[in-house]
């Protein structure tokens, strides 16, 4: 783009939402970053953006690299740190309309005193703005009790490539017709800017309970969780860690090398929390485990939700799994790691009906090339990539949808 059209993209970005709101953004790639105050400046943003033949990229809480694209258009970055409004909070209906710029945590502090919260995700997930949490693609949004974040989803808003806005309607799922908000999240930004949504949400819990066993193998614990999941049980959250995870973990702790640590934390009335605790625990004791120091649990929950610091390491890398094959997953992880000459922990969370989250953490000597071949080993990706399987569908739905192609361009590549 030459000056002076880089000139009229600045005058336009001004025009749109005022000079205090448009700054150079620095950087790999440099461009514009422009803060809209509303959803009617985003689209105003957009379209000018379009009309000058310049790219829009968001940017939330926590800014993620942008993608290299083959084209060297002038980049907008549209900021939502000014979309930070609670809309309406309906405590009869448990919903709330909220813009996209606030982190899950902030609300989070908004609901808290209402006795109202978004639900037992983990704080990892909440540190996101809710616009990155609904649009970004990565695993472990997702909690045992509350389940996937975007099933919280029941309506958004968000801009088009041209500059059009879209509602999804709040109303029964039975008479909205094709669920167009299922489109949108998850999208990455390339088919719609989504400005605002409206959420489920859940009375605070009466009593929150929590346990820590000892099973002597990670298929044990595996088929514990899914036979308490099975029976109904809904935990606000399950971890499991082998004995080299929990050795990291927890101080003094040391198991024989095939035993494996679980904890597990149930909410709600306090008769309910207490069923789904005994539920585990039946499971457990059904796998050959037993119940251990609780001391550990409610470190283990601690460091998960209320920000205790965490001695281990950060892991290297995660794997998705069927219920069936998260066993199999755990064993060729650890087994190629070993073979490759680098030493594996791991610990299994995020458990859902449909599979679990194996977090595995290589010894501080295993270089990219190691790393890459024990993800590949088992078909996962390194810690923070996203799930790439439907970028296909996206690219057809936004050449319709965006055909200059302006929208997060290099995002699907």
């Amino acid at each position: 783009m030459t000056a002076s059209a880089m000139t009229a993209l600045r005058s336009a970005m001004v025009a749109a939402v005022g000079p205090a709101y448009v700054t150079d953004e620095p950087g790999e790639h440099p461009g514009l970053r422009v803060t809209p105050g509303s959803a009617a400046e985003v689209a105003e943003v957009i379209r000018r953006t379009g009309e000058l033949g310049a790219t829009i990229h968001p940017i939330g809480a926590r800014r993620r690299p942008v993608e290299a694209s083959a084209d060297d258009r002038e980049r907008v970055f549209i900021s939502t740190s000014r979309l930070d409004q609670v809309l309406q909070l309906d405590e009869h209906s448990l919903l709330v309309h909220t813009q996209v710029g606030l982190t899950g945590q902030a609300l989070e502090r908004i609901l808290a005193p209402r006795g109202l919260s978004l639900g037992d995700y983990p704080p990892v997930v909440l540190a996101s703005s809710i616009g990155g949490i609904i649009a970004v693609r990565t695993p472990g949004k997702s909690s045992a009790r509350h389940g996937f974040f975007e099933d919280a989803v029941v309506g958004v808003s968000a801009v088009l490539a041209d500059g059009r806005t879209v509602h999804t309607r709040v109303a029964p799922r039975r008479s909205t017709g094709p669920d167009l908000a299922r489109v949108l999240c998850g999208s990455e930004g390339t088919i719609g800017f989504i400005t605002s949504a409206v959420l489920r949400i859940h009375k605070v819990p009466e009593a929150r309970l929590v346990g820590a066993y000892l099973l002597p193998s990670m298929e044990a614990a595996i088929n514990a969780v899914y036979l308490a999941l099975r029976e109904e049980a809904a935990p606000s959250g399950i971890r499991i860690y082998d004995a080299a995870e929990a050795a990291r973990h927890f101080s003094n702790l040391e198991l024989a090398p095939d035993q494996v640590l679980m904890c597990a934390g149930t909410a709600g009335p306090t008769d309910l929390a207490a069923c789904d605790r005994d539920l585990i625990t039946s499971a457990v004791i059904a796998e050959g485990g037993w119940a251990t120091d609780t001391g550990l649990a409610e470190l283990w929950w601690r460091r998960l939700h209320e920000g205790e610091p965490t001695p281990a390491p950060l892991p290297t890398l995660q794997v998705m799994g069927t219920p069936t094959k998260l066993q199999v997953v755990y064993r060729a992880v650890i087994a190629e790691a070993a073979r490759l000459g680098t030493s594996a922990s791991a610990h299994i969370s995020r458990f859902d009906p449909d599979g679990g989250l194996l977090f595995v953490t290589l010894g501080d000597e295993a270089q990219t090339a190691t790393i890459e071949k024990v993800a590949a080993a088992a078909g996962g990706w390194l810690l923070g990539a996203r799930a790439t399987k439907l970028d296909g569908y996206l690219r057809s739905l936004r050449a319709v949808l965006d055909p200059r192609g302006i929208m997060n361009p290099g995002t699907l590549a």
